[in-house]
């Protein structure tokens, strides 16, 4: 009775392993699940691609060890994010990308305004994970801008990032300057242009790839 208890949690243990989604196919479920509402752009995700979910504050403790890494900041609703998913996982797998950490930041940010006596105040208290992720990038990141009024850092989605030799290499959106609105028709050239940006930052974390051990 005892030998059949413990093979039956086996197989329970077993059963409760293989329902439990890839990171991989949750994010392809996420994404593509906007799809049958007609206010979002429609996106393809293939259900090998590279992201692999990650916190706020699993995040922080890595760029603060300084692991070399790539990273997506972006959320599901973001137009923008739309525009250039497609584009950034194929770039990923041309380059044998094997890894992307992905950071929901829909819910995680501040949020300020800046009130009639021209003081700013904060609406909105970010998590400790995004406020430590701001202080570690500081210069990286792009100014937090209401009206003309920079009042702080804040990371914008859609960005990717690269660190690399304990540096970080790049933090860029990725989206083609020839891309004026977000849900405008992406053509060729919007396309063509979106890959060489996101290809170029990819390729600084592949050269360090290509210089270790692992070989490329």
């Amino acid at each position: 009775m005892k030998k059949l208890k413990i093979v039956s949690l086996i197989a329970l243990i077993f059963m409760l392993t293989a329902c439990k989604k890839s990171d991989a196919l949750l994010f392809k479920e996420e994404y593509e699940g906007l799809n049958n509402d007609s206010s979002y752009r429609e996106v393809s995700i293939p259900e090998d691609n590279p992201i692999k979910y990650i916190t706020d504050t699993e995040l922080a403790k890595k760029v603060e060890a300084k692991e070399d890494m790539v990273v997506y900041f972006g959320f599901k609703e973001c137009p923008w994010c739309r525009s250039i998913i497609e584009t950034l996982l194929k770039a990923s797998k041309d380059l044998n990308i094997d890894t992307i950490y992905y950071l929901d930041i829909s819910e995680i940010r501040d949020t300020k305004q800046i009130g009639e006596d021209g003081k700013v105040t904060t609406t909105k208290e970010g998590s400790e994970g995004y406020n430590k992720l701001v202080s570690l990038l500081g210069d990286s990141l792009s100014d937090y801008k209401i009206g003309e009024e920079v009042v702080g850092k804040r990371i914008y989605a859609p960005n990717i990032l690269v660190i690399k030799n304990k540096e970080v290499k790049g933090v860029i959106e990725g989206v083609s300057d020839l891309q004026t609105e977000p849900k405008m028709e992406l053509t060729k050239e919007i396309l063509d242009d979106s890959y060489s940006k996101i290809e170029a930052i990819l390729k600084e974390y592949k050269s360090l790839k290509c210089d270790s051990s692992e070989g490329c």
